[in-house]
């Protein structure tokens, strides 16, 4: 197996992940087994629209694969060009049609708008976990970072190439408290990816979004180029006002 340890940039890295997957590589290491779909392609990356001032957007992890993602369906060896297969059918009627995949394609959408709102001009879609499952547990998923050198070089190589660029983590929240930055720093997953993408917890501003029984709904973080949405309920993006 290639030494995914090495100190590669990201794009590199995902390019030589993909392949090592290709290889069959990571399918003996229960710790991923156990909760990802390994036979379907890492979706690390894709973009979503081109642009000379991207927003790179931080979620959790693709939902579940696909056929076209299956191994035994898989042509592609060089990730950067499946990256862009990846972009145009999620993009796709076709994919707006597909059974359940409404939600994640409007998402895609309101993703592009809520960038143009932002003032930029393009959307890269990054995952926190590149592997694919129907179901996540997030509190699962933060063992197996500690547990796979897979995943912790994976997020070695995401942590430095995010640490300059204008980055949005999406995510849903719990409904039970109104939304406020303790929503963020009493939840071990946000404050992950917080330090994940380079965002300064004690620097962000919040501007609610959306109100519901005098309670914030949903609420938008920022910090010069970084930023959060958070939703109660559902990773999705509500509008925002100029």
């Amino acid at each position: 197996m290639y030494n995914l340890n090495q100190n590669l940039e990201y794009v590199k890295f995902c390019s030589v992940f993909h392949q090592e997957w290709k290889k069959h590589q990571f399918k003996e290491y229960t710790v991923l087994s156990n909760l990802f779909q390994l036979e379907f392609s890492p979706e690390p990356y894709f973009i979503l629209k081109k642009g000379n001032n991207p927003l790179f957007v931080l979620l959790t992890n693709p939902g579940s694969g696909m056929d076209f993602q299956h191994i035994n369906n898989h042509k592609e060896v060089n990730y950067n060009k499946f990256q862009e297969i990846l972009g145009t059918i999620y993009t796709s009627e076709t994919f707006r049609n597909e059974k359940g995949a409404a939600p994640a394609y409007r998402r895609l959408i309101k993703s592009i708008e809520f960038a143009q709102k932002l003032g930029y001009n393009g959307v890269v879609n990054i995952e926190t976990i590149p592997f694919h499952s129907e179901t996540l547990s997030k509190s699962k998923a933060l063992k197996a970072i500690k547990e796979s050198w897979v995943l912790f070089a994976y997020q070695n190589a995401l942590k430095v190439y995010l640490k300059e660029k204008a980055t949005l983590i999406v995510s849903a929240c719990g409904s039970n408290e109104t939304i406020s930055i303790n929503t963020i720093s009493k939840s071990k997953w946000l404050t992950y990816q917080c330090d994940l993408a380079g965002i300064p917890l004690e620097q962000l501003n919040m501007k609610p979004l959306t109100t519901k029984n005098n309670k914030i709904t949903s609420a938008f973080f920022s910090h010069q180029n970084k930023h959060i949405v958070l939703m109660m309920g559902s990773n999705n993006l509500p509008k925002i006002n100029n």
